[in-house]
């Protein structure tokens, strides 16, 4: 059995020959206490990013004289075997240790002997655990960032064929205005950005390195946190030894970003269920990406997009359980923190896997556009286009507005659209209009005219499509950036350790 304080000053640890490790302590843990305190199984994630930090901490004690070429040497070789080792799949993370962090620790002594015992100076379980965590939370959320990226990307390939599409907008689920195919989409790409914007801040502030702060008072050695963060690709350094190693607002920025971003794919979700409906009729699904009934062989459900309107609620859930974990905790480091990881690991798998099965339900859409045609009838969808045009010749809006709205109503009761409407009709409920006003009425003609800034006239929608693949092009470039990163290339580890055992 393996089980450490929280600091990790203390460990009361059983060997295989039976020694108790720890000499605060002089009986084993009870057996119902070391499950109940164990996290190995789900923190084992972390143990690719633990490795890592552990060779920089190594090597800044080196350069720092806190550890000699001897000294330091067989546990900088014995870490990256083990990475390596890891990596390949040749080394599992398995036994009897409480969590991932002394588990690496006995293994590395399994290695190298009594020099493995060294790498735990000047650093406490504290900082090792942040350090960990902070790593693999950025690589994740680079992954996911590429995810929304490629989303992105198909939509925009969608908006790029259809900016002269045109299909009623919505408000309140009823016709309003005709909008154009393009611009609509380019709405959901607009969400997208705005996940982009969150995911990124936190990757930011998931950034400072903690190693240094040791248990919550920093260390009495001559460490430099600066080396360590540099090694590491990190460019902060905390500022506050208490606070840092008692941080969790980088766990609760991503697992809200990542239910923002599943929010916006619930809704896009929803319309790609309502839309394939034979009520709606806008789209159909692949065979691929669509499944069947049990019973009704006519059935054609779109089961992965509303698995996927469902996915939000886990992760709205764990945001929920992460901010109860963490309001009521005192300074610094407190156990409790052990719950924060399988909440974070659901959120960041669960936006994962969401966003692969988005880009397949995207890339299995085919769009009816005659059917989104024909429903810009029978919504007196420009409606709007009347008033607009008596303001325009005098009228006051509210005026323009009651004018209208008996207009509609002649129309309804003849069962026309206003642009059939004869226009002395149109003329005996809005006295002001000219005899142009049913052009001005068509639905195509109504989009062309909506050419304020980021309306849906073509020259709008191609604007905004431009912008759309900039900010596309300009995260692609940063992801590259980060691809070729020192803790992205130790999936081969050369460029780290090269760095670190020279």
């Amino acid at each position: 059995m393996n089980h450490t304080s929280d600091d990790g000053s203390a460990m009361q640890t059983q060997s295989e020959d039976g020694a108790l490790w720890g000499g605060r302590f002089s009986t084993q843990i009870h057996p119902a206490i070391h499950d109940f305190t164990g996290s190995l199984h789900f923190d084992r994630h972390l143990v690719r990013h633990d490795l890592l930090a552990s060779l920089a901490h190594a090597r800044m004690l080196r350069e720092c004289g806190i550890l000699s070429t001897e000294e330091s040497d067989p546990i900088l070789m014995g870490l990256s075997e083990m990475l390596l080792e890891v990596e390949s799949g040749a080394l599992k993370v398995e036994g009897p240790d409480e969590d991932v962090h002394t588990w690496i620790e006995r293994e590395l002594v399994g290695r190298v002997g009594d020099a493995g015992k060294r790498l735990h100076t000047a650093r406490s379980r504290n900082d090792q655990t942040a350090i960990a965590l902070r790593l693999y939370v950025r690589e994740r959320l680079e992954d996911i960032l590429a995810g929304v990226s490629g989303f992105q990307r198909v939509l925009a390939e969608q908006a790029s064929q259809h900016h002269e599409t045109f299909l009623p907008g919505y408000t309140h689920l009823q016709r309003g205005q005709p909008v154009s195919l393009a611009h609509h989409l380019l709405a959901h790409t607009t969400a997208l950005e705005q996940d982009v914007e969150r995911l990124r801040a936190a990757h930011t502030l998931a950034g400072v390195s903690p190693l240094g702060a040791g248990a919550l008072a920093g260390s009495s050695f001559p460490i430099d946190p600066e080396r360590s963060a540099e090694l590491l690709g990190l460019d902060r350094t905390f500022t506050n030894s208490m606070h840092v190693v008692g941080d969790r607002d980088y766990v609760l920025d991503v697992a809200f970003a990542c239910s923002v971003l599943l929010v916006h794919m619930s809704r896009w979700a929803e319309e790609i269920i309502l839309w394939s409906t034979r009520e709606f009729g806008f789209i159909q699904l692949d065979d691929s990406v669509s499944q069947g009934s049990s019973i009704m062989p006519q059935k054609k459900n779109p089961e992965a997009a509303e698995i996927l309107r469902g996915k939000s609620a886990r992760a709205i859930g764990n945001v929920t359980a992460l901010l109860t974990l963490v309001k009521g905790l005192p300074l610094t480091f407190n156990s409790d923190f052990q719950e924060d990881k399988e909440r974070l690991f659901d959120s960041l798998d669960t936006t994962d896997w969401s966003l692969a099965a988005a880009i397949a339900i995207a890339r299995g859409v085919e769009f009816n556009t005659g059917v989104m045609e024909d429903a810009l009838s029978g919504g007196m969808l420009t409606a709007t286009e009347l008033a607009d045009h008596l303001v325009r010749r005098g009228v006051p809006f509210r005026t323009a507005h009651e004018q209208v709205g008996q207009a509609v109503r002649t129309a309804e009761n003849e069962g026309v659209e206003l642009w059939e409407l004869p226009i002395k009709t149109l003329q005996d409920c809005c006295p002001q209009i000219d005899d142009e006003v049913h052009e001005i009425l068509k639905p195509h003609r109504a989009v062309i005219e909506h050419d304020s800034p980021g309306g849906p006239a073509p020259a709008q929608v191609l604007k905004q499509l431009q912008a759309t693949n900039q900010n596309l092009a300009t995260l692609e470039e940063w992801l590259q950036k980060r691809t070729d990163s020192p803790i992205r290339c130790a999936h081969d580890n050369q460029q780290l350790l090269d760095e670190i055992l020279t």
